[in-house]
């Protein structure tokens, strides 16, 4: 452009000799000034599309300005939400700390009580196996105590059981056998029923017990050479400490032609008493003929009620094979189905002895009472005076059988 500019100077204070004698050096400035030119309109260009690019260049700038705006917007709302989470997160910390030094206080609290608690139970352990070596000693000494009582019994226990039964056939007025004149010698023997009953007396040998079931089974099996002589009772007993019963695992023993008894010496007056029972009513001799022709009489009803209620009974089950076989038979099948699943689900609950005790005549006359009501109040006559006398009209025996 300064060349351009030059130019038009020069010919702007050109004279007319000076066109026509410096013509060659305007040409050459012109020459220049078109060279400027076109360098300039390139430098323009060049310069344009600089200037396009930095225009570009703006436009992404301001792009990025407000971009980085809209960032720093966002970073702004997140600083100060994360200044509210911080102090929230200060707040929680100071309160976890605040719960942090009274669970530290409670925990060291919770040591130290366990801690006593440790010492407290290790006393009370010691305490306690102290005591347990007391009572482990207690009962050793009780044990060893016990031991010597039973060993002083056992020792004497063959002339206590002597002096008891002597004691008691005194006082039942039994006789006493004391030499036996059979094989064997028995350490007890008594006169009854016109036969000899052995009562041995029988204990431990030594302190163990384990053997002594054991040593009684031979006794028991050796006694035969008792039982096997003619006048001895087919009953033995064996007379033990009453200490050793529990020890025991077999207080019975049962042989083909006798049987030994274990029994404590506490049970030899009922088991004497019974046999001289038993020798009194062997002896009906001895019983008055009214009190002989009562016992025949009782006997002899018993007998007749006994095979009446028999024939009786055998008529009612022929009448009950009876009905149950027309059951079968005339019924439709499916009745008999619904009857055969019902008869199955039917139980009977009879009466059972579950008990000891004696079956009372007033209760059965009160049951008796209680029955024939509940008879009466259904329209069922209970007669029992005309069934009597029909049945005394029914035979009992066949003709040959009559007595």
């Amino acid at each position: 452009m300064g060349m351009m500019r030059q130019l038009l100077q020069e010919l702007q204070a050109l004279s007319w000799w000076g066109r026509l004698f410096g013509w060659s050096r305007i040409r050459r400035m012109l020459l220049d000034a078109s060279t400027e030119w076109e360098s300039n309109q390139t430098s323009m260009a060049r310069m344009s599309a600089e200037l396009q690019g930095l225009q570009n260049d703006l436009m992404q700038a301001q792009q990025a300005v407000k971009m980085a705006e809209a960032r720093a917007g966002d970073l702004h709302r997140d600083k100060e939400r994360l200044d509210l989470e911080l102090g929230s997160s200060r707040r929680e910390v100071q309160r976890l700390g605040s719960e942090l030094a009274g669970l530290t206080q409670v925990d060291q609290q919770r040591r130290t009580e366990l801690q006593n608690n440790l010492t407290s139970l290790a006393q009370l352990k010691e305490r306690i196996a102290e005591e347990r070596l007391q009572e482990h000693q207690a009962r050793q000494e009780e044990l060893e105590r016990k031991q010597q009582r039973l060993r002083q019994t056992w020792q004497t226990h063959q002339e206590n059981a002597r002096n008891k039964i002597r004691q008691i056939a005194e006082k039942y007025t039994v006789t006493v056998v004391d030499k036996f004149p059979l094989k064997g010698e028995p350490d007890n023997v008594l006169s009854i029923c016109e036969q000899y009953v052995v009562l041995d007396a029988k204990s431990p040998g030594g302190e163990d017990l384990a053997n002594f079931g054991t040593y009684l089974k031979t006794q028991a099996e050796a006694a035969v050479k008792y039982t096997k002589q003619e006048g001895v009772f087919g009953q033995l007993y064996f007379v033990v400490p009453s200490n050793t019963l529990e020890s025991l695992p077999q207080t019975v023993f049962r042989f083909i032609e006798y049987t030994v008894y274990v029994i404590p010496v506490e049970a030899l007056e009922p088991v004497i008493l019974s046999l001289v029972k038993v020798d009194e009513y062997l002896n009906v001799k001895e019983i008055s003929p009214e009190d002989r022709r009562n016992i025949f009489v009782i006997l002899g009803r018993f007998a007749h009620l006994t095979k009446r209620r028999l024939q009786v009974d055998q008529f009612f089950a022929n009448e009950s094979l009876s009905l149950a076989a027309e059951t079968e038979n005339r019924l439709p099948e499916e009745m008999r189905k619904e009857v055969a699943e019902i008869e199955k689900s039917v139980r009977l609950n009879p009466p059972q002895e579950r008990t000891t005790k004696e079956i009372g005549l007033s209760s059965l006359q009160s049951q008796h009472k209680k029955i024939e009501k509940g008879l009466r109040e259904r329209g069922v006559l209970p007669e029992s005076e005309n069934l009597a006398s029909g049945l005394n009209e029914l035979p009992l025996y066949t003709p040959e059988d009559t007595p």
